[in-house]
């Protein structure tokens, strides 16, 4: 696979391990409703956390596999390209879950959804980056040249 491709499918599951998640959570915030449920929101954390450095090692292994040594942005990209899928459910939420309208709450809400993804998706890439370099460095401590 190329890399590109690695990247733009790299979000799709540690996204779809937060999707459910993701609507109590914008509900919370944008409709005022009070959220009660934080024992879950820090199991679907972990969650994410361990399916996110799942896909990124998965993703490398194809990389190495390939012979390219290039593994690094990829598993960062990779991991952090769940916060463009957070993004566009935004997208989502805003035109059919919301009632907002005018400039300022549309560019209000997307500036604070493009902060909230920004941060997830530096947050992402910084575990799955991790998680892929101690798979890495893992499996080369093994290798034995004769």
């Amino acid at each position: 696979m190329e890399p590109a491709v690695i990247v733009c499918l790299g979000g799709i599951l540690p996204f779809g391990s937060i999707f459910i998640e993701m609507y109590f959570i914008f509900t919370s915030f944008w409709a005022y409703k009070i959220y009660y449920v934080y024992g879950f929101m820090m199991l679907v954390l972990v969650i994410l956390c361990i399916v996110t450095v799942c896909v990124t090692i998965v993703c490398t292994y194809f990389l190495l596999n390939a012979e390219d040594y290039r593994w690094q942005w990829t598993s960062f990209l990779s991991a952090a390209s769940t916060a463009i899928y957070v993004y566009m459910y935004s997208f989502y939420y805003y035109f059919f879950k919301t009632k907002m309208y005018g400039l300022f709450q549309t560019s209000f809400y997307f500036g604070y959804m493009a902060v909230f993804s920004t941060a997830l998706g530096i947050m992402c890439g910084a575990i799955g980056y991790m998680g892929t370099s101690a798979f890495v460095r893992k499996i080369y401590t093994n290798v034995k040249i004769d």
